[in-house]
């Protein structure tokens, strides 16, 4: 029963994303510690690899959503990881040798954009191997897995804190080979199956062009955009906030954060269902996550201490559940054929500059008003009001559409 669960593809891919997070997860949280206590450099230099790592991640999902159309899913999968494999290999190196910090800058970039090779190829593996109504579920169970791996990572990584930094640049390395053998043997379709996957290039007519002259898919982006830059808020205001004003222990704040991790593994499947159950659009189920996201952020202007900031969190929580898995199964739909891999990367790309630039609006508005908590937090939570709104729009558009193919439709039979 085990070894056919696993064969499950669709379980077989979140095994795979835990695999992958938690390799990255076991290095990435010490790594300020390392270039910092061990290695002695400012943390205003040590926080210079930050905006490095970000913008190789926003300009990285161009190259890999084109390679992953013309190439191949399940080779920028396997590569993606040996890659970052080879790079995890190098910064070992790196660290048992005391390289440069200018060394460690630049390994940690490229390694940084390499990782988007697996995410993106999977995407659209994924998008191959489901049909868009089983795509939510199969979503969720990818966040689950990669939560997973989120939540042993650090813990793993804080073990073996006391073994010499280099042994986790190998260990992580280690993992990544793992993976990459795993997605081999496990996220693959025999020849001649009857639901193969599109694992090689997909011929068709997709242009560049179609992604700025799509309007669904522009219009999903530009609202995601906005809400990006609420969700930013998680682990950079936020943890201000809960140690600076509200006045929480790094513990505690800590053990907020595995809460949202928790949840996500709870929660998620049983919010995929319910969303199924409404039967709901996709942009109607973005409406409803938005919703619960803007009144879990707006509510931490009334948290004053560790039990309130957890059910905020909580409340975030169930807005995550609800509007990834249906923004990632969305917009693999509206790609057609030839184009799924650059229509994921151009999500991940809005991602990448949401998640940049959410973080210095709220630095802004954190240092002009965190003397008042709600005014702070009610101005970010706009955001999330705009996002809703734009989403609301889409989904009027949608049902529009759909009740004019109906007609067209109908008056054909008749």
């Amino acid at each position: 029963m085990i070894y056919r669960i696993l064969q499950n593809r669709a379980n077989s891919l979140a095994c795979a994303w835990a695999i992958n997070s938690l390799a990255y997860s076991i290095v990435y949280p010490f790594l300020p510690i390392y270039l910092h206590s061990e290695r002695g450099y400012p943390m205003a230099t040590v926080g210079l690899i930050f905006p490095l790592m970000g913008g190789s991640i926003i300009v990285s999902p161009l190259l890999a959503g084109y390679l992953t159309d013309r190439i191949g899913r399940q080779f920028m999968m396997q590569f993606g990881q040996t890659a970052r494999a080879a790079m995890f290999l190098l910064l070992a190196g790196m660290a048992f040798f005391h390289a440069p910090f200018w060394l460690f800058a630049a390994a940690l970039t490229v390694n940084a954009g390499i990782g988007t090779f697996f995410q993106i190829g999977s995407d659209a593996f994924l998008s191959d191997i489901s049909t868009p109504a089983e795509r939510p579920r199969i979503f969720s169970r990818i966040r689950i897995g990669t939560n997973i791996g989120w939540a042993l990572g650090p813990m793993l990584g804080a073990f073996l804190m006391k073994a010499p930094f280099w042994m986790l640049f190998i260990l992580t390395a280690a993992l990544c080979l793992f993976g990459a053998w795993y997605t081999g043997k496990c996220c693959s379709v025999r020849r001649g199956a009857p639901s193969a996957p599109v694992s090689r290039a997909v011929p068709g007519n997709f242009t560049v062009r179609r992604l700025f002259t799509d309007s669904r898919l522009t219009g999903t982006l530009g609202c995601s955009f906005i809400l990006f830059l609420l969700t930013s808020q998680l682990y950079s205001v936020m943890s201000v906030y809960a140690t600076g004003v509200v006045g929480l222990s790094s513990n505690a704040l800590g053990l907020i954060y595995s809460l949202n991790g928790a949840a996500i593994i709870v929660f998620q499947m049983p919010m995929t269902r319910l969303l199924e159950h409404f039967r709901l659009s996709f942009p109607a189920r973005l409406v409803f996550g938005t919703a619960l996201y803007t009144a879990g952020y707006f509510s931490l202007g009334f948290a004053h201490n560790a039990w309130m900031m957890a059910a905020s969190v909580f409340i975030i929580t169930l807005g995550e559940a609800a509007v990834m898995p249906s923004l990632y199964s969305g917009v693999s739909s509206l790609a057609p054929s030839g184009g799924t891999g650059r229509y994921m990367a151009s999500l991940e790309l809005t991602r990448g500059v949401g998640y940049a630039a959410g973080p210095y609006f709220g630095a802004m508005l954190f240092q002009a008003y965190s003397p008042q908590p709600l005014l702070l937090w009610g101005l970010l939570s706009l955001f999330g009001c705009g996002a809703a709104a734009g989403y609301l729009l889409l989904a009027s558009r949608f049902s529009a559409r759909r009740k004019v193919r109906e007609v067209t439709l109908k008056c054909n039979r008749d």
